[in-house]
């Protein structure tokens, strides 16, 4: 071909051109790559097939916390770290053997700390068909993994303790049971209560009471094997989830384990607070393979255990299931009967032995229900008590004592003192949240003041003579919080309402607290006036509280008294008052009138 000088610039002109739009190209390719969200590398293929880094863009040098001279031109042995270096590997040469792309997850880590990133590689093939690189792109996914593992960790952990919660209990819990019924084996899941929780938060607060559940879950952890799992259900309950032998001697020993754990002191923020353990068992597969029934099954065993006085643990039976069905049914009524207004009081007589003179009446709550009759407070009281309905129906026998003293004034029946029960779930000052958690919504039964401010209220709507109101509490609730008690009572004093120490001497009172509660009057408990005609330490020991009452300048009742030996005994040793059917029984409040005014 001539040299054409034309044909020559034309030529060079066009590779000008060529050479220019390349340039342009690849700037803007390295726009793009130094640009775009996601780490971008090119891995050159090595005949021998190794590989090489080849080039990254600026994601890859800030996401690995790497230089340029420590990954361009380098092998992936000497960039990437050991611990990923198999599994990278492994990944490229797939790539290159099935001619596709290959996607994976991956944690390094980089000087820059742990990365999680989604991976992609892709090959790229020369003329001769072989693949001569790898592109590659990590989408950096470190910060949603670990927004994913904190979510799951809150959806699955306890806050407060760090333990599993309910929702990964129940989880493990299907998981075991399902295991145990197709290979074999046996699973126990203790369901443990924290006994005076209630009291602690009630009394020193819930940083307090947060403070307990952590030191209750360290001790809970102290008590289990390796492999057996611990959880909080919420509130005081944990769960203990633990592979057994055949035989149910394994789960009591760990419930033992754990009651004896649990009955040391907590020492808290410089307090010593008490608070044991009551445990209910189930165990898979004698009782069942399913895990919501079990979780209802160690929940029922753990009630009874609190109904058999705290501080135990019982194990699921079949009964247990019929008493839970009552009693559900009877609270169901009893709620019902806070509606409907289907409680009535009777009163017994409080007689002067000196005189003679019914002077006083014990107020008597009984449930005058549609369907079962008049029912004795021993067969529902225990119910209010553990519903909280107690706060509610409490009030309304505050109430209607005021109203029926005022009827009587009217009726010119005087000189009539009235007693009521106060249980200890009414002492604590927050009463509102008693009434929340009693579901209740009748207005009769309503109240969100404080039982000083109830009083008062009470006081003035029915124009109570001060004095006439007297409030009966015993020995236990006084002390479970004496210095709340204390205050509490000197406040009702100022009020005028009079207050009685209920059955004393079966309680654990402290002399040096005593002698500190204003109160008025201390009643002998009816176990002790029972044997007066025939016990000496009967005898003995009501002497001794007569004693201790009037040396502290405190009236006497004498309760349970049945026959005229008892009597004849307690105005010998000038017991102040007695009552019992000896007098007369609990009778309703036209009764009571009409006997009143004929025995004086």
């Amino acid at each position: 071909m001539p040299d054409d000088p034309a044909q020559r610039a034309m030529t060079s002109a066009v590779s000008a051109d060529i050479a220019a739009a390349l340039q342009t190209r690849e700037a803007q390719l390295e726009v793009v790559l130094e640009n775009i969200a996601d780490i971008v590398y090119l891995i050159d293929v090595l005949p021998d097939g190794s590989f090489r880094f080849a080039s990254v863009n600026g994601r890859f040098l800030a996401a690995t916390g790497l230089q340029a001279s420590q990954v361009v031109g380098r092998r992936l042995e000497d960039v990437i770290p050991a611990t990923s270096l198999d599994l990278v590997r492994a990944h490229y040469a797939k790539a290159v053997a099935d001619r596709e792309p290959v996607f994976w997850e991956e944690e390094s880590h980089y000087p820059a700390g742990l990365k999680v990133g989604e991976v992609m590689v892709a090959p790229v093939f020369g003329a001769d068909g072989h693949c001569v690189q790898l592109v590659g792109t990590v989408h950096d996914i470190t910060d949603r993994r670990a927004n994913e593992e904190r979510l799951h960790r809150l959806a699955h952990f306890d806050a407060l303790t760090g333990l599993p919660n309910r929702r990964h209990l129940y989880a493990a819990l299907e998981k075991e049971a399902a295991a145990a019924e197709e290979h074999g084996g046996a699973v126990a899941l203790l369901y443990m209560d924290l006994d005076r929780f209630k009291h602690v938060n009630d009394t020193h607060g819930h940083p307090m009471g947060d403070e307990l559940l952590r030191q209750a879950s360290e001790r809970l952890l102290g008590c289990v094997r390796d492999n057996d799992l611990v959880g909080r259900f919420g509130g005081d309950e944990f769960g203990v989830l633990a592979k057994i032998s055949g035989d149910s001697g394994d789960a009591a020993a760990l419930a033992r384990q754990v009651i004896d754990a649990m009955q040391a002191p907590f020492a808290i923020a410089g307090d010593r607070v008490v608070a044991t353990a009551s445990i209910g068992i189930a165990v898979c597969p004698d009782d069942s393979c399913d895990a919501e029934t079990l979780m209802r099954y160690a929940d029922t065993a753990m009630y009874h255990a609190k109904a058999a006085g705290r501080n135990a643990y019982r194990f699921y039976t079949s009964r247990m299931n019929d008493l839970e069905r009552e009693r559900r049914e009877l609270e169901a009524a009893l709620r019902n009967a806070v509606e409907h207004d289907q409680f009535v009081l009777h009163y017994q007589p409080q007689v002067d032995l000196a005189t003679g003179a019914w002077t006083g009446a014990e107020a008597l709550l009984r449930w005058d229900c549609p369907v079962r009759g008049l029912v004795p407070p021993c067969d529902f009281i225990p119910v209010l008590e553990q519903t909280g309905l107690i706060v509610p129906v409490g009030r309304w026998v505050i109430a209607e004592a005021c109203r029926q003293l005022a009827e009587w004034r009217a009726a010119g029946i005087d000189g009539i003192t009235v007693s009521v029960n106060i249980s200890g779930r009414q002492v604590p000052p927050d009463h509102k949240r008693e009434l929340e958690l009693a579901g209740v919504r009748t207005p009769a039964y309503k109240g969100d003041d404080g039982l000083c401010e109830f009083v008062v209220d009470c006081f003035r709507k029915h124009d109570v003579t001060p004095g006439t109101l007297e409030f009966e509490l015993t020995e236990t609730t006084l002390m479970s919080d004496a210095e709340n008690a204390i205050s509490l009572l000197g406040d009702l004093k100022d009020l005028g309402v009079r207050i009685h120490v209920d059955d004393f001497g079966t309680g654990y009172s402290s002399l040096a607290y005593l002698k500190r509660f204003p109160i008025d009057a201390l009643k002998i408990d009816q176990a002790f006036v029972r044997g007066l005609g025939s016990d000496e330490g009967d005898r003995t020991i009501a002497r001794a509280i007569i004693g201790l009452a009037h040396s502290l300048n405190l009236r006497v009742i004498a309760e349970g008294v049945e026959e005229a030996g008892q009597c004849e005994f307690l105005r010998s040793e000038q017991c102040n008052h007695a009552q019992g059917y000896y007098f007369s029984r609990p009778v309703p409040a036209a009764e009571f009138a009409r006997l009143r005014t004929k025995c004086g």
